[in-house]
């Protein structure tokens, strides 16, 4: 399983990647988490599972499932307030139902 988080710059979701992957090893999730910047996406299509932006691109949300729809099955922006608090479990679970949902 792969979860890429994307923003701006890959700065502030950094933040996030460390206790997702924590998150993930609690719930016996074998997944790699990383951060990019939005417009370095597109180098990671075929190996993500779940893209994840930021609140402050969710804006791009559409852009990125009508182009990448057919090889990502999750691509959703984060909740808000679950990103500004660092709320990685919520972050996870939420991903994941939707993940499920999809198969």
């Amino acid at each position: 399983m792969r979860i890429l988080l994307a923003c701006n710059l890959g700065m502030s979701t950094s933040l996030l990647v460390e206790k997702i992957k924590e998150e993930a090893k609690k719930k016996n999730i074998d997944a790699e988490v990383d951060a990019v910047p939005f417009d370095k996406v597109a180098l990671s299509v075929n190996q993500t599972d779940i893209l994840l932006l930021g609140p402050q691109v969710r804006y791009l949300v559409s852009k990125f499932r009508d182009q990448f729809g057919d090889k990502i099955p999750v691509i959703e922006a984060m909740n808000m307030s679950d990103y500004a608090l660092l709320k990685a479990d919520n972050i996870l679970r939420d991903a994941m139902d939707l993940y499920n949902k999809k198969k």
